[in-house]
């Protein structure tokens, strides 16, 4: 009887690792502000949502870029139309925004995820702010950031956009023409009287202002009257120059162009008043309201 030997052989290779990976599940979406008016005394902010997803035993870092700006506090966004402008706004990790999200760099800090195999998906949210009062022009503002994602053995970069439209706005204050005591019979009996006020109008930079006053509320025609009592009246004028020569109205209006928001246009337009002298009027205290109009 022959026996044989019958040799198995069984070769054994390295059973390969998973390769660790990272991958959107979704980008960072683009930040929209919405209107900005640089009058509101609150904040706008804003909000991007994003998710990845990792292969354990990944390390994932989300760090966020500057953007066009040189620092990252502030961050910038570029008006889109010339002349060229700015304004500023940041990126956060907080809603609290007291952690800016960047590099690392520059007192930033960025996303740390360990994933592990019963969490391997995170979802998160990048937290924008523009602060209040910035004394910048009307128009679109953008911006774009990179969005870094990466796992050690490889990154993946996206961009996501920063948007912002800047409204053209004016307010207005005024001071009060006041003319003081008219005496018709001695002091002004030749001699007008004549006074000043103020009208104040601040505006967007770069906005275009055209004031008008209307006649008042007791004009009769075209010669505005104050009012004392029921139908005692007085009559009087408002004039866009010292010379007291052309009267200001809807017609001829007053015009000037903002530097900052700040500062009134113009350093603010100057009412000049006058009530003709010698007018037989009854005694009292006479007054009238103009409705001052601007349009940008």
């Amino acid at each position: 009887m022959k026996r044989f030997l019958l040799l198995i052989s069984i070769l054994l290779s390295p059973i390969p690792a998973c390769a660790i990976n990272c991958t959107w599940d979704i980008v960072p979406t683009n930040i929209n502000f919405g209107n900005y008016s640089a009058f509101s005394v609150s904040p706008v902010t804003g909000t991007s949502a994003f998710q990845f997803t990792c292969t354990p035993p990944a390390t994932a870092t989300l760090m966020l870029s500057r953007g066009a700006s040189a620092t990252y506090n502030p961050r910038i966004m570029t008006r889109t139309t010339a002349p060229a402008l700015t304004m500023n706004y940041n990126l956060f990790m907080d809603a609290a925004n007291t952690i800016i999200w960047g590099d690392g760099t520059s007192g930033t800090q960025f996303l740390t995820f360990p994933s592990t195999p019963g969490n391997k998906t995170y979802a998160g949210t990048i937290y924008g702010t523009i602060p209040a009062g910035l004394d910048v022009g009307p128009g679109n503002y953008t911006d774009t950031i990179q969005a870094t994602l990466n796992w050690g053995s490889g990154l993946d970069q996206r961009f996501f956009t920063v948007n912002a439209t800047v409204l053209s706005e004016c307010t207005v204050s005024t001071s009060s023409v006041n003319f003081g005591v008219y005496d018709p019979v001695s002091a002004n009996a030749v001699t007008p009287l004549d006074s000043t006020g103020t009208v104040n109008v601040y505006c967007t930079i770069g906005t275009l202002a055209t004031v008008s006053l209307d006649l008042g509320a007791h004009s009769s025609g075209t010669t505005r009257r104050m009012l004392a009592g029921v139908a005692n009246f007085l009559n009087y004028e408002i004039y866009r120059d010292s010379a007291r020569s052309v009267v200001w109205n809807s017609v001829n209006t007053d015009s000037g162009t903002s530097t900052s928001k700040l500062t009134p246009i113009n350093g603010g337009f100057v009412a000049y008043g006058r009530i003709p002298a010698a007018q037989d009027v009854t005694i009292g205290s006479y007054s009238d309201t103009l409705l001052v109009t601007v349009n940008y």
